[in-house]
């Protein structure tokens, strides 16, 4: 069964930061066992353990049709694993310390409080087992070694898991820039959608000395676009829409805005522009869909009718504005259609 790059980004990050913390935590447990455990099947845990289970919770992730949910359990066990170690090590407090703080991060890391309280359960299951099968009795005495065994898992681990984290925090960063551009984005023509546009006009006319600044808002009608679809299919309709998007895009400069202002009505914001620019961009914008209409095919391609109003003081309001403009679009509707007129 195919996994998706996202159900296995999670034990990707976390793979490296077990086989660290376990090489790491490896030292800090052997160095502390006492020496009726050397040389019986504890090592062999041990060693199992820290080299070899990391690789396998990843294969185990891989191949389970929930990664996430796999990764789970996976550190339920560790956290259990902790547990069971530290008793072997007659909890010693610093060894044991730093092998079960570093699962504990990892759960909080991975699910928050409520996932801690569960790996904090797992790792007292994991002592109580220990307590029962190994007897350790407690060991309060800290050697030099075991100091220095210890100190690698509590420096380098924290950096690891805090690497993690940041790479969770910037993907979540990107994901929100990602949403927050398809929630002002058309899904269709890959324009600014009415929202998106009317934040813009509202920034560009509630801007200081906004009444001494040539500009000029268009709103442009596709002409006969329903017959488009009755006729040609949604397809075609769709085909038409992005063609007149493209046209816009390359019609306008730089410092402009072209948005979708809904349905088949789009919208332009000319900036730092007189009427008689304005003029020229807007029936470049008319011409050129006029051509292909002409071309092959070209019944599928539709004219513009364009109403323009330039930024006045008497316009006002952001809404005035575009009423201005609205008007000025449906007087050239009124009068043939595929034209430019300005209020």
């Amino acid at each position: 069964m195919p996994r998706s790059t996202q159900s296995m980004a999670l034990p990707r990050r976390f793979y490296a930061p077990r086989c660290i913390g376990l090489g790491l935590g490896f030292l800090a447990v052997f160095f502390s066992l006492p020496r009726q455990h050397l040389h019986l099947q504890v090592p062999a845990m041990l060693i199992l353990y820290c080299f070899a289970w990391p690789h396998l919770a990843f294969q185990i992730a891989r191949s389970s049709a929930r990664p996430v949910d796999a990764e789970r359990r996976s550190m339920l066990f560790d956290a259990l694993a902790a547990g069971f170690f530290a008793g072997a090590i007659g909890f010693n407090p610093i060894p044991s310390v730093a092998i079960v703080i570093m699962v504990t991060m990892n759960n909080m890391a991975m699910g928050g409080p409520r996932f801690m309280i569960l790996g904090a359960a797992a790792s007292m299951a994991g002592a109580a087992l220990a307590c029962l099968t190994l007897r350790t009795p407690f060991d309060h005495a800290l050697s030099q070694v075991q100091m220095m065994a210890c100190l690698p898992l509590l420096v380098l681990y924290p950096l690891s898991l805090g690497y993690v984290c940041y790479l969770n925090a910037t993907k979540l960063v990107e994901q929100k820039k990602k949403l927050s551009l398809m929630s002002r984005t058309d899904h269709l023509t890959g324009l600014s959608n009415r929202a998106a546009f009317n934040d813009t006009l509202d920034d560009w006319v509630s801007a200081p000395n906004a009444s001494l600044r040539q500009s000029v808002l268009a709103l442009i009608d596709v002409d006969e676009f329903k017959q488009i679809n009755d006729r040609h299919g949604h397809l075609a309709g769709d085909l038409a829409l992005k063609d007149v998007s493209d046209i816009m895009r390359a019609c306008v400069r730089d410092q402009d805005t072209v948005g979708r202002y809904g349905g088949d009505e789009f919208c332009v914001l000319l900036r730092h522009v007189g009427r008689a620019e304005a003029a020229r961009i807007l029936e470049r914008m008319r011409a050129l869909a006029h051509r292909h209409r002409g071309q092959p095919g070209g019944e599928h391609r539709p004219t513009l009718s364009i109403g323009a109003a330039v930024y006045t003081p008497d316009a006002g309001t952001p809404a005035m504005w575009l009423h201005l403009a609205d008007e000025a679009m449906y007087e050239a509707k009124r009068g043939g259609r595929n034209k430019v007129v300005f209020a």
